[in-house]
Parts: C-alpha cells; sequence; structure tokens
C-alpha cells in the first residue's frame, strides 16, 4: 500500500474507530470477545483497504465488515453452552443500530452545543457530577452547599440543557 492510501486509511481509522467498535459492542456484548473481534475488524480493514470503495461511506464499509466478523466469531462459539444470538436477530439489531447511529451523532452534537451555552460554573459542576470520580457529598462540601442544594442545581441544570435540545432538534431547530 502505498503511502498516500496509508495516510488516507490512517486518517479515516482514526476518525471513525470508535463509531465501529460501538458498532461491534453492540452485537458481542462481552467486552473482551468484542475488542477481540474489533481488532479483527480493524487487520481485515487494513488488509482490504486496496479495495475500499471512496464513495461508500467509511462507516459503514467498516461496519459491514465487521457485522460478517461478529458473525464469525457467533458462528464459531455455538457450541459452547451460552445465550447466543441468531443470524436473523444479529441481522436486525444491526440495522437498528446502523439507522440510530445518525440521530445518536447529531444528539450528542446537539448535546455539546447546549453544554457550551451554560455559564463556566454550571459546566464545571456537570463535568464534576458526570465525568469525575468524587462523591456528591465531596462535590457539595467542596462548593459550601448541601447535596440536596446541588441536586436541585442541577435538576435546573438538566432541565435547561433538555429544553436547548428540544430547541435544537425540533423542525427548523432555533439555535
Amino acid at each position: 500500500m502505498d503511502e498516500d492510501l496509508h495516510s488516507v486509511f490512517a486518517e479515516r481509522f482514526v476518525r471513525n474507530e470508535n463509531r465501529v467498535y460501538r458498532y461491534v459492542f453492540s452485537l458481542v456484548p462481552r467486552r473482551s470477545e468484542a475488542e477481540e473481534v474489533f481488532q479483527e475488524t480493524s487487520l481485515t480493514l487494513w488488509k482490504t483497504w486496496n479495495r475500499y470503495d471512496p464513495a461508500v461511506d467509511f462507516v459503514a464499509w467498516a461496519c459491514g465488515i465487521a457485522h460478517n466478523l461478529v458473525r464469525n466469531h457467533l458462528r464459531k462459539r455455538k457450541n459452547q453452552p451460552r445465550l447466543l444470538l441468531d443470524g436473523e436477530i444479529l441481522d436486525q439489531l444491526a440495522e437498528r443500530r446502523a439507522a440510530d447511529d445518525p440521530l445518536l451523532e447529531e444528539r450528542r452534537s446537539v448535546l455539546r452545543a447546549c453544554l457550551q451555552r451554560l455559564s463556566g460554573e454550571q459546566r464545571r459542576l456537570v463535568e464534576e457530577v458526570y465525568g469525575g470520580e468524587r462523591s456528591m457529598k465531596d462535590i457539595a462540601d467542596s462548593a459550601s452547599q448541601s447535596p440536596n442544594a446541588i441536586y436541585k442545581t442541577l435538576r435546573r441544570i438538566r432541565a435547561g440543557l433538555f429544553e436547548c435540545a428540544e430547541r435544537k432538534l425540533a423542525p427548523g431547530g432555533a439555535s
């Protein structure tokens, strides 16, 4: 593979690897097995890159390959005494996941935009509560507030985020 093709593959793969991994994980619920299938998918994508059609969406192409590898993985495991999805159910899940992905991305984008509209203090609180390792009591103590006061503040912030997202997602999407 020449260097230009190599760099195009690397750029597209890095930009989309999380989406492909989430797709695999949605079909293979055990993390260790999902990671194994994802690694196999990554290698297969690399090996077949010279056959990739640039007119096809990269994620759709990658998820198509991943889908086939998931089916192979589950077929190999059929002899093990576990509840496995049959091919038809797997296909239905894959179709639904593919249909939901653009909506999910749009909602994430809208939520990011709405989060940017919060004051710095509100955004820090949201990040601390939902992204941090500290307990609500620790957060409340550091803010010299009761946990109940923090919960009330979060309720107002969430209500505001919900309203902002509803406006942006409505037809005609107000900013």
